[in-house]
């Protein structure tokens, strides 16, 4: 089987084109969050550390960061569902 975009296991050329869509459109949402929410988001989310870890390297209070990755997963969301909508 081939492997095409970011480890995609895509059988066919129109779900490797796809894949490609998905993860551009991702890219473009996550460039649109503020910056303390796309960090918070991302070392949560894609670095998968702890709050604990996360508070440890950015200053923030857990509970501040809780609220970042929160509020970044909204706004994701949203402009993911007006991505499906373009």
């Amino acid at each position: 089987m081939a492997r095409g975009a970011a480890g995609c296991s895509c059988r066919t050329p129109t779900r490797w084109a796809d894949r490609l869509e998905w993860t551009d459109s991702v890219d473009r949402a996550l460039a649109r969050l503020a910056p303390e929410y796309r960090e918070a988001f991302l070392l949560k989310h894609v670095e998968d550390l702890e709050y604990e870890q996360i508070a440890a390297l950015t200053g923030a209070g857990i509970s501040a960061l809780k609220m970042r990755v929160k509020r970044a997963r909204e706004q994701l969301q949203k402009y993911l569902r007006e991505a499906e909508h373009v």
